[in-house]
């Protein structure tokens, strides 16, 4: 009996044992994945925001523009047909701006082409149709008609539902940055003009008009960043008119003001277009690519001569993540004015420029037109574009066609 419960004592013993060692050897491999190093989380995917910012040129209304499309029986001004051709192209960018030179002043005060330019409020109306969101209002035409024709051309475009810089009622107006939130990216633009062809500021109201001085352009610019804005577009007025290229002081203005704050500087007056490239320069000891167009030449106008018959419409495509934002790519498109003498009768037309795109235009277009768009699209891409920077065409991408 003893030595059978010894037996059952051994037994006992050797399934304690090997319980032990089923439970270590369990054991044990947890303790070493207990103990291997973890691999890092992934970063976190940074949250991306992309926009486009169009700007087109001039809006140079002279008063052959003005009448194209005039009803004489109903006495009323439609501009509709001028701009339907480019509509698309403006309607496509998120936010879309132009350079208002004429005053939107009222009938009372009659309408005029150069030198006093006024224009029909309606145009104001047609601009926000066909996608413009902001108009600049500083330039040698804003003192055209007055300090009254100031404040009635802000007024109609406030009506219009239009955003304006460069003018002002009063100088709360002046004082407050002008930001726009664009799908999150925050913009904000500022306008000057270098001249009012010689017209005086209203007594009193030295607020009326921005004129260009360099400091003040840059206290705008650093307020517009205290203020929250990721990217400072200013719109400058200056320069010699039918210069294909900008003067050297336009270059150092530039380069001047990216160093202090503004990301694009886009510039009007010349009435030709002038070439745009980017300016590296350092901001705070961290180095920073700006755009600087230094003409778009003319969105729409009568000058149907070579140079001044043609523009553009620059495309900005600008991304925004944690880090900041930054101006990816620069496109262009180059536009035309499509001028028909049928019957004595001047009708105008604003055509996008461009091999893979339709005119739409509802006036046949000649043998000669045909010609001298082809020249316009030569003479343009040999002017801007530059693959280096990043500068190139309109639908470069043909993947992104609809986008680009």
């Amino acid at each position: 009996m003893r030595r059978n419960r010894r037996r059952f004592y051994r037994f006992l013993l050797f399934c304690a044992v090997a319980a032990g060692i089923m439970a270590l050897s369990r054991a044990i491999p947890a303790w070493l994945e207990s103990k291997a190093p973890v691999a890092p989380a992934p970063p976190p995917e940074k949250k991306k925001t992309e926009i486009t910012l169009a700007a087109a040129g001039d809006l140079l209304m002279h008063l052959p523009v003005v009448y194209s499309d005039y009803d004489a029986e109903k006495k009323s001004f439609d501009f509709g047909p001028v701009f339907a051709p480019i509509e698309p192209y403006l309607n496509s960018a998120d936010y879309t701006v132009a350079n208002l030179e004429t005053r939107l002043a009222g009938p009372e005060r009659g309408y005029h082409g150069y030198p006093l330019f006024n224009t029909p409020a309606g145009l104001a109306w047609h601009m926000k149709k066909i996608g413009v969101d902001l108009l600049s209002t500083a330039n040698n035409h804003s003192l055209d008609m007055g300090w009254d024709g100031i404040v009635t051309t802000l007024d109609n475009l406030d009506a219009a539902g239009l955003a304006h810089v460069g003018t002002y009622r009063n100088e709360a107006e002046r004082a407050k940055p002008f930001i726009v939130d664009v799908k999150g990216v925050k913009l904000a633009f500022l306008n000057h003009t270098a001249i009012t062809n010689g017209l005086p500021l209203p007594a009193g109201r030295d607020y009326a008009v921005n004129l260009l001085d360099r400091e003040k352009v840059i206290t705008e610019a650093q307020a517009a960043r205290k203020a929250g804005a990721d990217l400072v577009v200013a719109i400058i007025h200056m320069g010699v008119e039918y210069r294909r290229f900008p003067e050297e002081s336009q270059r150092e203005l530039t380069t001047g003001l990216c160093v202090y704050g503004v990301d694009v500087v886009i510039n009007s007056h010349p009435h030709v277009v002038q070439p745009i490239e980017k300016v590296s320069v350092e901001r705070g000891g961290v180095k920073r690519d700006c755009v600087a167009a230094h003409s778009l030449g003319n969105f729409v106008s009568a000058q149907d001569w070579r140079y001044s018959d043609s523009g553009i419409i620059l495309y900005l495509y600008i991304e925004k993540d944690t880090s900041g934002a930054v101006i990816r790519d620069v496109r262009y498109l180059p536009v035309w004015m499509e001028l028909s003498k049928k019957n004595g009768h001047e009708r105008f037309r604003v055509l996008p420029v461009h091999p893979a795109l339709p005119a739409n235009t509802d006036i046949p277009l000649t043998p000669e037109d045909n010609a001298r768009m082809a020249q316009v699209w030569e003479e343009l891409k040999a002017h801007l574009e530059k693959p280096e920077q990043g500068i190139l065409p309109y639908l470069y991408y043909a993947s992104k066609a609809a986008t680009f």
